[in-house]
């Protein structure tokens, strides 16, 4: 038995890593849920900014002539993205305990130990999330590092994760009690 090439291993390694505390039975969520979640999240956000400017958000936005004739609605355009994002995550997160990507992927943020986040938490947790949404650096540097850190890290957390002390869990996997928190 000693030269058995076969090991066994706790059925959640990861949660065992992250913290003594976490609850028996809580499952982590895992990056692809995560990505997919976040896209879900900016097609909607964006989506609403759209609609609502009739479709002339995204070429003001991105404008390369704008910066040099109007840099003021540029500059405008970037502040209402980055003011929808940290609104979009803050008040997602204080209605539903997560945003609504997440709820499509069956994900729960929560703390260490599974207990729901309160309600300071999401906005400190909006503001370092925007930083996503800053074209090319945002989605190549943070969020390609991010990617990297949740697919290599034992405990599956972003960096944002280890800032707030939160770990991203699959919903039905929490404890009653904080099941009962989420929408």
């Amino acid at each position: 038995m000693a030269n058995d090439p076969v090991t066994l291993h706790p059925a959640n390694v990861a949660r065992q890593l992250v913290s003594g505390e976490v609850p028996e039975g809580v499952l982590l969520a895992n990056a692809w849920k995560r990505i997919g979640a976040y896209i879900l999240d900016v097609i909607f956000i964006m989506g609403i900014l759209m609609i609502t400017t009739g479709g002339t958000f995204i070429l003001w936005t991105y404008s390369i002539s704008g910066i040099t004739k109007a840099p003021h609605i540029v500059l405008l355009h970037w502040l209402v993205l980055f003011t929808s994002h940290w609104l979009y995550f803050k008040y997602t997160g204080l209605w539903m305990g997560r945003s609504l990507g997440q709820r499509w992927f069956h994900i729960a943020l929560v703390h260490d130990d599974a207990t729901p986040l309160g309600r300071i938490h999401w906005g400190r947790r909006a503001i370092s999330k925007t930083k996503y949404a800053i074209p090319l650096i945002g989605q190549f540097w943070f969020g390609l590092r991010d990617l990297v850190k949740i697919k290599n890290d034992e405990s599956h957390r972003s960096r944002i994760d280890f800032a707030h002390h939160t770990v991203a869990a699959v919903d039905w996997s929490l404890p009653p009690a904080t099941r009962a928190m989420l929408r």
